[in-house]
């Protein structure tokens, strides 16, 4: 059971980063359903990268951040060290992320990039350091919170080299030094960030979630070593600037099979834990975060056969947006729940926790509700199958924008569309969960 005293924190917190991040996913849909067209073009058009790094740093980022500020106290079983520290990294977070998409949204502004990078930067170097803070105090021994703390660091590098990206569109001298390849920033952060972050806090909150506890470990401490031979090669092709030659080659290919295995990896745990779940019945936000898992295969086959852009699209907006939006509820439903309801220990009696899931008698009038209760459960699979079916339907319009434009062209209107319901239907959740707790304490 989670600890909800003083060892955890305050959730008032992680609960406002994962509503923001619900915000900012409209705010993207809406600039996209504004100009749709733009899943047709160069992506690395202006636009295109602002709307890619408003999810990947609004949305994934932020909320990932949020729940930094209560989920290593619970995967270490342990005091969530400097928890003040959260309100400036999560604010600069946000401004720093907003900074840069306004940056690339206004024509690639240089100043804007350099200075919405560098407070990314600091922010995400500040949830790094208080999470090997609160790591030290009880050093985790399992592989999940192994893989936590990994894909954090994996974060930071990804920022880094972003940061580093944008210096080199302000100094051409600089990019002659140092090269411009994005593909290393963009591989650490898909990889290392998002797919072991996913990993490893996905493994221990679908466990909970679900009921499925015990299972060998091996999956995820292969999935994080594949990660870091899939970076490994990245490096190694940079540094030694291979070229045309056979070395590049032969780094290419084991870059994308220890890719395509660490994906596989992913699913398979995620299957097993399914298998020896105890609750039958997953609730709708839990279902939607396995239900992302199926477009890692979609990605793993587009990669193979040399649709790059296409599953990239599958990979972000499929697996990574449908994983982080079904956590993002069940998350914020426990954090609010936690806010008005939990009391310190020297408060007795303490109420019971929520159960999602439980049978029998109703709570009474002064009881606190129980998790579902504070849902509003028509919305959950309007979110899941819009934000799967844009995000499917994106990935459409990218493997045809080359050679069918007409229905590319209309697959990104109803991609466009269906995305900013689901981000909308999404939102509303999150409001409707906090009204509810506000209104029923």
């Amino acid at each position: 059971m989670i600890n909800l005293g003083r060892d955890s924190f305050r959730p008032h917190l992680p609960a406002t980063a994962l509503v923001v991040g619900a915000a900012a996913l409209l705010g993207a849909s809406i600039a996209l359903l504004l100009q749709p067209t733009v899943l047709t073009q160069y992506v690395a058009s202006p636009r295109m990268l602002a709307l890619t790094h408003a999810f990947t740093l609004l949305f994934v980022t932020l909320v990932y951040a949020g729940t930094l500020q209560q989920l290593p106290a619970v995967m270490f079983v342990t005091k969530l060290m400097w928890p003040r520290l959260g309100y400036a990294s999560l604010s600069t977070l946000a401004i720093g992320a907003l900074v840069l998409v306004i940056g690339f949204g206004t024509g690639m502004r240089p100043v804007l990039l350099v200075l919405g990078g560098t407070m990314v930067c600091l922010a995400l170097g500040a949830v790094l350091l208080q999470l090997l803070l609160t790591a030290r105090t009880r050093p985790p021994k399992d592989p999940a919170s192994r893989a936590l703390i990994t894909a954090v660091c994996y974060l930071v590098v990804t920022v880094v080299l972003g940061l580093v990206l944008a210096a080199v569109r302000a100094r051409p001298g600089l990019a002659a030094a140092l090269g411009y390849r994005p593909e290393l920033h963009q591989m650490t952060g898909l990889l290392g960030a998002f797919l072991l972050g996913i990993g490893g806090s996905g493994q221990k909150l679908l466990s909970m979630f679900a009921l499925s506890k015990g299972g060998p470990s091996w999956r995820l401490k292969a999935m994080a070593y594949l990660v870091h031979v899939c970076v490994a090669a990245l490096v190694v092709g940079v540094v030694a600037g291979a070229g045309a030659s056979g070395a590049a080659g032969v780094l290419a290919w084991v870059s994308l099979g220890a890719l395509v295995a660490a994906s596989a990896l992913q699913v398979w745990e995620v299957v097993a834990l399914l298998r020896r779940r105890l609750r039958k019945r997953l609730e709708d936000s839990v279902m939607r975060y396995v239900i992302g898992h199926a477009f890692l295969p979609v990605a793993g086959v587009l990669l193979l056969v040399g649709q790059r852009e296409a599953a990239t699209t599958a990979f972000l907006l499929g697996f990574v947006g449908l994983a982080v939006s079904g956590m993002l509820i069940k998350i914020l439903s426990f954090l609010t729940w936690t806010a008005a309801y939990a009391a310190p220990r020297s408060v007795q009696p303490r109420p019971a926790a929520p159960q999602g899931g439980a049978t029998g008698a109703s709570p009474g009038p002064s009881s606190p509700p129980l998790l579902r209760q504070l849902l509003r459960p028509e919305l959950e699979p309007l979110t899941t199958w819009t934000l799967g079916g844009g995000a499917g339907l994106a990935t459409l319009t990218m493997a045809l924008s080359s050679d069918l434009t007409a229905v590319a062209s209309v697959s990104a209107v109803a991609a466009a569309i269906a995305l900013t319901i689901g981000a909308a239907s999404q939102l509303a959740q999150t409001l409707h969960i906090v009204y509810r707790v506000s209104t029923a304490k």
